[in-house]
């Protein structure tokens, strides 16, 4: 592949993982106004698109909507980061797929309703299936530790592992706060999705930085 065709695939890819992450994240914070009585603190983001909300469909397709980007944004970050060690560059694609489809695609197909009493398929693989796409994402931070490490880069490798340590304790409170039903379980699922947002911001600005200043190089 030609350098000008593989800068446009990593510009691509970036543009693409930095508008997964800020639209995912904000998408919550959009439309949780337009649904009375919707607490943001106090509730968790999936009731947006659960049965009996007013934006129940524009929730759904925009969590498909993100999710497909961070999709098409993989050949891109595949390109990114080569010259690492293959096998970690392929788990970094898979932690990063199981976000998209489990954690958001699903999340857009399959709804939360709780209108009715006990689980429902529906509620059951909604939950399963974002539960594996946080997992997916939880080791994107600890994998781009190791190949920062493995390009003798101490300063990232340490600044990857600590927000693969924050990015776990945050998850663990927000894991805990919706099994006991804490009172304020939307902040601490709000806290914990933003520190995973981080390491895919990381990757497409870095990305876009890194691309700029090989072509300013080369000019």
């Amino acid at each position: 592949m030609g350098q000008k065709k593989r800068d446009k695939k990593i510009l691509a890819g970036c543009l693409l993982i930095i508008l997964f992450a800020v639209g995912d994240c904000g998408l919550p914070y959009v439309l949780g106004p337009s649904v009375p009585g919707y607490d943001p603190l106090r509730q968790v983001v999936s009731d947006l698109g659960s049965v009996g909300s007013p934006v129940k469909s524009i929730f759904e397709q925009g969590s498909i909507a993100t999710g497909s980007m961070l999709l098409l944004a993989l050949p891109g970050i595949w390109q990114l980061t080569a010259g690492t060690e293959r096998r970690q560059r392929q788990l970094l694609l898979a932690g990063l797929a199981l976000f998209a489809v489990g954690d958001c695609i699903f999340t857009g197909v399959f709804k939360t309703d709780h209108s009715t009493p006990g689980l429902t398929v529906g509620t059951v693989i909604h939950g399963g299936a974002s539960g594996a796409g946080i997992i997916g994402m939880l080791a994107v931070p600890l994998l781009l530790s190791a190949m920062a490490k493995a390009q003798r880069n101490s300063a990232w490798r340490q600044v990857f592992l600590l927000l693969f340590a924050a990015c776990l304790l945050t998850s663990l409170f927000n894991g805990v706060s919706q099994g006991l039903h804490f009172t304020y379980k939307g902040v601490w699922q709000r806290l914990s999705l933003v520190m995973l947002y981080v390491a895919p911001l990381f990757l497409g600005v870095g990305g876009l930085l890194s691309v700029y200043q090989k072509r300013t190089e080369r000019s």
